[in-house]
């Protein structure tokens, strides 16, 4: 690999992106891996464009998929541990700005023994996951303005519009 000056015996993070789900919710993904020859924990996140930042994990329970926040992740020695859809994930709250697709936002990871790591990550267009099995029945979907469009029945007809007769 390039020499990036950092040392080979600590926590790398690579292909680091994020979306946005929902309107002021983002979520980050990478991979995480520990060079060092003990195990590393990520015990905090932090990121300048959101008020709230916690690391989550994706869990089946009663064929449903959850989400929730863990305290920690660990990262074995020489392990790497991918955050992504479907499993460990960054999430952003109250997010000061909109993400801005093929924009890149800064997150600050920090590790039990490697300490902070300041991560760009880019942005991606949010597709939903397929084959998740979660129905979304959500109103702001491109349908719900559908009647608003045509501009059918605006304002009765044939009501003279010249200026008032008088």
């Amino acid at each position: 690999g390039e020499e990036t000056g950092m040392d080979e015996d600590t926590i790398h993070v690579a292909d680091a992106w994020a979306r946005s789900p929902m309107q002021d919710v983002g979520a980050v993904y990478f991979t995480a891996h520990n060079g060092a020859e003990e195990a590393d924990l990520l015990i905090r996140v932090s990121s300048p464009v959101a008020a709230r930042s916690e690391i989550h994990d994706t869990v089946e329970q009663d064929g449903e998929i959850m989400m929730h926040p863990v305290a920690s992740v660990e990262i074995g020695p020489g392990q790497d541990v991918r955050f992504e859809p479907g499993g460990y994930h960054i999430m952003l709250f109250e997010l000061t700005e909109a993400l801005e697709v093929d924009s890149t936002i800064t997150i600050v990871l920090e590790f039990e023994n490697a300490g902070e790591i300041s991560v760009e990550a880019l942005v991606k267009a949010y597709v939903p996951d397929e084959g998740m099995g979660i129905d979304k029945d959500d109103p702001t979907g491109s349908t719900a303005d559908a009647g608003m469009v045509d501009g059918g029945g605006e304002g009765p007809t044939g009501s003279g519009n010249g200026p008032g007769a008088g």
